[in-house]
């Protein structure tokens, strides 16, 4: 069997060559650092009229695998062969962890974040919310146990930053892209480790660090 997946708001990187991606490949692995396959192929259509100005894209596959908790990553092509550096891979899950993770910040607080529409993007907010709430359940080693408010708010923090992350996984492309600045930055992958240091009081308030 197969299962249907919708990857939301993903924008290739600009292209200042006049010539515009075409189509995307969607490759899907066992692991985060495994080895991809190729699972389908996608045209793109429209094409973008300004390649230095992509659209967003929402793109569906019917073709992954069905299996739980698999990676994906897309990769532009255009009409010549050229390809894109992969996306950062996303896992297809309802939460990183398997906790049913309730969310310790809300939708709209993070739309306000990064700056978009609550009621447009609900349904792909919670879902990063509720990916970076499994996280934090997981680090912690608790699900829905934390009570007092000193512990709630630093768990809503993490939850926003971390989720914030993932959204910008999802819409940006890896390597070097131009963000209106000077010159173009590179996007570092993203670690937990930071996310896990902020957390650490909590654990050793529970005498686990």
């Amino acid at each position: 069997m197969a299962q249907v997946i919708t990857f939301v708001g993903y924008r290739p990187i600009a292209r200042y060559d006049e010539l515009p991606w075409t189509h995307v490949r969607i490759e899907e692995a066992a692991t985060e650092d495994g080895t991809y396959v190729e699972i389908d192929d996608l045209v793109l259509d429209p094409v973008d009229a300004d390649p230095s100005d992509p659209a967003s894209r929402n793109l569906t596959t019917e073709l992954a695998s069905d299996d739980a908790d698999l990676w994906y990553r897309l990769v532009f092509i255009d009409a010549s062969g050229d390809e894109s550096v992969p996306t950062s891979p996303i896992q297809n899950a309802t939460t990183i962890t398997g906790f049913s993770s309730t969310p310790y910040a809300t939708v709209a607080e993070l739309a306000r974040l990064l700056k978009v529409d609550a009621a447009t993007y609900e349904d792909q907010l919670m879902e990063v919310l509720r990916a970076a709430a499994g996280e934090i359940d997981s680090e912690l080693g608790r699900d829905g146990q934390v009570t007092e408010q000193w512990e709630l708010a630093l768990c809503a923090q993490v939850n926003l930053e971390r989720a914030e992350e993932h959204w910008k996984q999802r819409a940006l492309s890896f390597g070097i892209i131009g963000l209106d600045v000077d010159s173009p930055i590179r996007v570092a992958r993203d670690t937990w480790d930071r996310h896990a240091h902020k957390l650490a009081p909590l654990k050793s308030s529970w005498g686990l660090a």
